[in-house]
């Protein structure tokens, strides 16, 4: 069985443009959901985020961060593309509100 590991999650505005994915993230001062999460192993660590971003319920993407000092194999594969809750913007359109 694979170690407990920290996580710290935070998701950040994301929407779709097109054939593109937009995202949102203010590194002076935004403010977005984050939650810490404890997983064993990479399927319960996106099984825990997937719940996470659908209760929050906006078009969003899944940061990731590993709270030990090393990562675990397969956490780059694993959350790398983590987008949820996607609707469709008007091409052009600057932010995700």
């Amino acid at each position: 069985m694979p170690k407990s590991i920290n996580y710290k999650v935070t998701l950040h505005p994301a929407h779709r443009e097109g054939g593109f994915v937009t995202t949102t993230v203010d590194i002076f001062g935004g403010t977005y959901p984050e939650k810490e999460i404890t997983a064993a192993g990479m399927p319960d660590l996106v099984a825990q985020i997937t719940d996470f971003a659908n209760d929050h319920g906006e078009g969003c993407n899944a940061y990731v961060k590993c709270l030990a000092p090393r990562k675990p194999p397969g956490f780059k594969a694993a959350t790398s593309d983590l987008y949820f809750n996607l609707k469709e913007k008007p091409i052009g359109t600057a932010a995700c509100g």
